[in-house]
């Protein structure tokens, strides 16, 4: 299978809306070489989306209306296929790990997968009713990608985020901490730096050591911030067992 780049996406599609073939497609997935331990991840990920007694299973609340959407980070589907939704919508993932988009491909054909990143969505403006992100925004430079998710809703268009809080990192913290994983300790004590960073000065920096990776946490008061900052409107924060924001397009 090959994963579609830029706009090349299909108009012809059907959602499976039947959990039980959801699952049964999942099973019968056999990793390719090279890619068992992503595929292994995201087929986890799927059997939580698609459990509804899972208290891990976190899907947004897709509002009337909104027929084009669009999941930055989308793994290999799993939000968008778990939420079953409608037939008649355009539903479209965007990621940069192409072992998960051929994996998505191949469990929900219909949804329009392309490889790109947060960063730099390849279309138009106004083009989407809805973008959901479930926890991919704290990996992408933030200020740029919330450009992006503008940009390309309509007028009328509704932002959904899940993002990482500053008491998860400090979970993360104590769970390295326990088993005497002193390195992830230290990037999980980046993270919290970079979340400070991102919020009193609206910047952002890579991981000095290793593959240099980005990674943030978020508060309510820093995300109100920076969606703000950016145009969004009507902002609502949500703590309970997740850290869900929603957002519109402001005028």
């Amino acid at each position: 299978m090959e994963v579609r780049n830029k706009n090349a996406v299909r108009d012809d599609f059907e959602v499976s809306t039947s959990r039980k073939d959801l699952e049964a497609k999942a099973s019968r997935i056999v990793p390719c070489r090279g890619t068992a331990d992503s595929e292994a991840y995201h087929l986890s990920e799927l059997r939580i989306a698609s459990s509804e007694n899972d208290p891990r299973r976190i899907l947004p609340l897709v509002p009337p209306g909104c027929e084009r959407i669009l999941d930055v980070g989308c793994g290999a589907g799993q939000t968008l296929i778990a939420s079953k939704l409608p037939s008649s919508h355009f539903l479209c993932g965007i990621d940069i790990d192409r072992a998960a988009l051929q994996l998505g491909h191949r469990i929900a054909p219909s949804i329009h997968f392309v490889l790109a990143r947060g960063e730099s969505i390849p279309f138009r403006a106004n083009f989407f009713d809805m973008v959901i992100c479930r926890v991919a925004l704290p990996y992408l430079r933030i200020d740029t990608a919330l450009d992006e998710f503008y940009r390309v809703l309509n007028p009328a268009g509704v932002l959904w985020l899940a993002l990482h809080s500053f008491a998860h990192t400090v979970a993360e913290i104590r769970k390295s901490l326990r088993v005497g994983n002193l390195k992830d300790v230290v990037f999980r004590f980046y993270v919290l730096a970079n979340g400070l960073s991102l919020y009193a000065t609206n910047r952002q920096f890579r991981f000095p050591f290793g593959q240099r990776r980005l990674e943030s946490c978020q508060t309510t008061r820093g995300i109100r911030k920076s969606l703000h900052s950016h145009g969004f409107r009507q902002i609502n924060v949500s703590r309970s067992r997740h850290f869900v924001v929603t957002a519109t397009k402001g005028p």
